[in-house]
């Protein structure tokens, strides 16, 4: 081979080789280009599904507080949220059960890199609760007066009942034993000393109190001694006016001045069951004397020694002043409960199935068992075979009634007082004032509604609940005091066994703001409702008809009725459509 050949041989091995070779590195940098392209594309992929699970997370909080604040919401479509968007679906499971559905896209639903969907269902809460009596009355008592008054249905009372008709039974319950809720005694010999009843500027002593318990009044007892033959004196107990004593209470006794000696001693001043005060409001009792120079009471006293009041000494009716020196507190002690139960008057039953029962029954016309350890004036005689009954607790709880408002309170709340009138959709919804319907307007309960001051209903105006409660009751709650006039109406859903509630969490008349009102006064109306008044009182009068009905103090007057129905037994309080929709436990799914 000429040498040519060999060379041009060579350079084409050398050519071959180089030309491998490229292919060769060609192809590992495409392979290596791919590889890296792909690991761009998974990271994005998942930094976008990880985005996309979070914005679906996000976007199933979001309709659960949209079908709160409204019950018709079925969702919506690309809502922005972080670096994507989502879609809601909302489907009906069943009266009381919704499916919430939401897909999330990154960046968006045309051109997504990653999307999740997330689902749950959501319920509305419901609460069971109790009401075993038409009428249910705490310390209080149960007072009926007027041809036509009556309860058809059960009673059951905490304090003393004074009937006129009641078709089911009737249970007054005695009060626990007594014992010493307030006192100021120390030391036995006292430091100080305050004298009443010797000019027109001093006839009086007063002093004020915080009870711990809301019981009925024993006895008040005082430290006191006399100069002279002073007269008689009465014993008030008064409401709070400006720190100083304002108006009755009620509650009156007798201190009698054959019972003081000269000598500081306890005087015991015997006081009615009624009216029951509230615990943690102020009060004052008075020791209302004549005035005479000569003849006179001392009480024992000390400075400061009682830190729930102050002592005064003034006029009934008149003005007071401090004491000198000014911060002297007198010597007594208040003795609540220990009274025993009665019932009183009217016809109690009319099945040989019902029961009266109490301590003491007089003057009533009793169908079915009577229980009792005396009476007179019955048409048969006490069945003394068992014990006076003991208290029970009202139907709800602090904790329903807090759990009522805290379904009212999402979304913005309404600030400022309310007046309606004219129709109106509401709920859930809390209102910071007070509300007032007039005009003949219909106000539609949709959720819950919590109203921070009064609520007033007037003029044949309406509440009624939406008819998406189904067989569900309603809850409006009120802080402040309720004023039902001029043929107010209530309506349920259409449904039976649906009511409208009133639950009032007022203390009134004891309250300083109440002017004297009951915590619920009805004077006129109708319909299914229930009112609740746990810690006042409520007057019903007029003609007014209700459903059922459970607070501290009852008094029905002129011919009211309440008819009780059977399914208020155990009653589902909803909030109805646009409530509180909350999340069914163990339904939360996600799927790409």
């Amino acid at each position: 081979m000429s040498m040519n050949n060999v060379l041009k041989s060579e350079k084409g091995q050398v050519l071959m080789v180089t030309i491998i070779l490229s292919v060769f590195f060609f192809i590992i940098l495409s392979v290596m280009l791919t590889s890296v392209s792909n690991y761009v594309k998974n990271e994005r992929y998942l930094v976008a599904s990880s985005q996309a699970l979070h914005i679906a997370e996000g976007g199933i909080d979001y309709a659960l507080n949209q079908l709160n604040e409204d019950t018709g919401y079925t969702g919506e479509s690309d809502v922005s949220l972080g670096e994507g968007v989502f879609n809601i679906n909302i489907t009906d499971v069943d009266s009381s059960e919704k499916l919430i559905s939401v897909t999330s896209y990154v960046p968006n639903s045309s051109n997504s890199i990653a999307t999740k969907t997330v689902s749950a269902r959501a319920s509305i809460s419901d609460h069971i609760i109790a009401f075993h009596y038409g009428v249910q009355s705490g310390n209080g008592g149960f007072f009926m007066s007027g041809s036509g008054t009556k309860v058809n249905g059960n009673v059951y009372s905490n304090g003393n009942i004074q009937a006129e008709i009641i078709t089911g039974s009737a249970i007054a319950a005695n009060l626990p034993n007594a014992v010493a809720d307030q006192s100021n005694d120390s030391p036995l010999t006292p430091t100080d000393s305050i004298t009443f009843g010797n000019t027109s500027s001093t006839q009086d002593f007063a002093q004020s109190f915080k009870l711990s318990q809301s019981y009925s009044f024993n006895n008040v007892q005082f430290y006191i001694k006399k100069v002279g033959s002073p007269s008689n004196a009465t014993v008030r107990i008064l409401y709070d006016n400006s720190s100083s004593p304002g108006s009755s209470t009620g509650i009156t006794g007798t201190l009698s001045a054959s019972q003081v000696t000269t000598s500081y001693g306890w005087v015991s001043i015997t006081l009615p069951t009624t009216p029951i005060l509230t615990a943690g409001q102020t009060y004052w009792m008075v020791i209302d004397a004549g005035s005479n120079s000569s003849n006179y009471y001392i009480l024992g006293a000390n400075q400061s020694g009682y830190v729930n009041g102050l002592g005064k000494i003034g006029k009934y009716g008149g003005s007071w002043s401090n004491t000198s020196p000014s911060t002297l507190d007198g010597y007594f002690k208040i003795y609540l409960g220990g009274q025993t139960s009665s019932i009183s008057g009217g016809t109690i039953g009319t099945t040989s199935d019902d029961i009266t029962w109490a301590n003491s029954v007089t003057n009533a016309t009793v169908s079915g068992f009577l229980y009792c350890q005396t009476g007179s004036g019955n048409n048969k005689s006490c069945d003394n075979s068992l014990a006076d009954p003991d208290p029970q607790s009202m139907p709800l709880s602090d904790g329903n009634i807090q759990e009522f408002k805290d379904e009212a309170a999402v979304g913005d709340p309404i600030e400022g007082n309310l007046s309606i009138n004219s129709d109106t959709t509401m709920g859930p919804k809390k209102i910071n004032g007070d509300v007032s319907i007039t005009g003949g307007a219909i106000l539609t309960v949709t959720g819950t509604i919590w109203i921070t001051g009064n609520f007033s209903l007037t003029g044949g105006s309406t509440v009624q609940l939406d008819s998406s409660y189904g067989s569900n009751d309603g809850i409006i709650v009120i802080d402040g005091y309720v004023s039902l006039s001029g043929n107010s109406q209530f309506y349920g859903s259409g449904q039976e066994h649906s009511y409208p509630f009133l639950v009032t969490t007022s203390s009134c008349p004891d309250d300083t703001y109440c002017g004297n009102k009951d915590a619920i006064s009805f004077g006129g109306g109708s319909g299914t409702v229930g009112l609740i008044a746990q810690n006042g009182a409520v007057s019903i009068s007029g003609g007014s008809a209700l459903k059922a009905l459970a607070a501290k103090k009852v008094v029905m007057t002129g011919g009211s009725e309440l008819i009780y129905d059977e399914g208020l037994v155990n009653s589902h309080f909803s909030s109805g459509s646009g409530g509180a929709w909350q999340f069914v436990t163990g339904t939360y799914s996600v799927s790409n």
